[in-house]
């Protein structure tokens, strides 16, 4: 519980961009409707003061124009860190426009607190895009600057008893609520991030799953095609697998097929990508890595796994091998299956050849 609440303070960077995109668009729609209702509003101005009301029609479109740029910023995906400064003067800028308002407002100050109100909520519906805190003292700042604006005479007779009276405890409960919806936020958000982790992991060994390195792999290739510089696979199958399985058992299996993967983990570097193929396959990306270098990658996994004898149970210890199979990206490969199926062709051609070896693609 502690650690979920110092996440939703203080939340991490990926949280944070999480936030970003997938509420932005709920922002944008609900910056475009406070735009529309700040403006709809100077119809209470007329109600209350018709004559006075019109001194406060260019104040109202000029807070909407404020609200709209923030929309805009939304929309055109502007880094939020600029976009979040643009929301906090936005809304200075705002808050003393309709002070201004009730100013020209015969008996304002005293008729329009529900405006007051209308500010301190617009945290709830607008900056669904920015942390719990920042929130927070974005409606901070909202509550306090009223008082502020009478302390310093902009804000004409303004009512220090009723505002704090009133604006005080809804300004507490709006922070209680923003603080829920947080939680409701965080929790969706870290329960995509672990369907996301089932998805992409295989769930023995750590490695990507089937599906994951063949979208990485994709993307490698498109990368690469853009960029330029080379890409490499390898494709690899640990020797007489069935034995081990017919002899030890299946558990055993599993020790020696997660024996080979940290082995292979350590022989490679950290922008390598292996994943799990298929039962004891795997595949191997190299970003970067050319047909020379990839085939003393392959060879170094190896020798480096036919150098660890690995224990499967008590009293059993045994030493794998494992056949390799080495390709390089070409012009020609227009699919992610067109590059893996020539890296397990070279895979069979050095099992066929009596395995415990590396063969390169043709």
């Amino acid at each position: 519980m502690g650690h979920h609440i110092k996440q939703i303070v203080w939340p991490d960077r990926a949280y944070v961009d999480y936030k970003f995109d997938h509420h932005r668009l709920f922002s944008t729609i609900m910056t475009i409707a406070t735009s529309l209702t700040v403006s709809g509003l100077w119809g209470w101005d007329h109600v209350i003061d018709p004559a006075g009301a019109e001194r406060t029609i260019g104040l109202r479109l000029v807070m909407s124009v404020i609200i709209v740029l923030h929309a805009l910023l939304l929309h055109f995906r502007v880094p939020r860190r600029l976009t979040t400064a643009y929301a906090f003067i936005g809304a200075i800028a705002c808050q003393l426009l309709f002070i201004e308002a009730l100013n020209r407002l015969d008996h304002g100050m005293q008729a329009q607190f529900s405006g007051f109100l209308f500010f301190t909520f617009l945290p709830l519906l607008v900056m669904q895009y920015v942390p719990f805190t920042t929130g927070a003292l974005f409606m901070a700042l909202i509550i306090s600057l009223p008082p502020i604006a009478g302390a310093t005479g902009f804000a004409q007779a303004f009512e220090y008893v009723k505002y704090p009276l009133l604006l005080g405890p809804v300004g507490g409960m709006f922070i209680c609520v923003l603080f829920a919806f947080e939680q409701i936020n965080y929790t969706n958000y870290e329960s995509q991030r672990l369907l996301k982790l089932i998805a992409i992991t295989d769930s023995l060994t750590g490695a990507g799953t089937r599906r994951y390195i063949t979208d990485t792999a994709a993307r490698e290739m498109a990368r690469a095609r853009r960029y330029g510089g080379p890409l490499s696979v390898l494709m690899l199958d640990i020797d007489h697998f069935k034995r081990i399985n017919d002899t030890w058992g299946h558990q055993a299996g599993d020790l020696a097929i997660c024996g080979v993967v940290d082995l292979c983990r350590a022989a490679i570097r950290d922008t390598d990508v292996i994943g799990r193929f298929g039962g004891e396959e795997f595949v191997i990306l190299l970003p970067q890595t050319d047909r020379q270098e990839a085939e003393r990658v392959a060879e170094r996994l190896r020798v480096a796994v036919a150098g660890a004898p690995l224990t499967l149970a008590p009293n059993v210890v045994v030493t794998l091998t494992c056949s390799l199979g080495v390709t390089t990206l070409m012009p020609s490969d227009h699919t992610v299956d067109v590059l893996l199926s020539r890296a397990d062709k070279a895979l069979y051609e050095a099992k066929n050849a009596g395995r415990n070896r590396v063969a390169v693609a043709a």
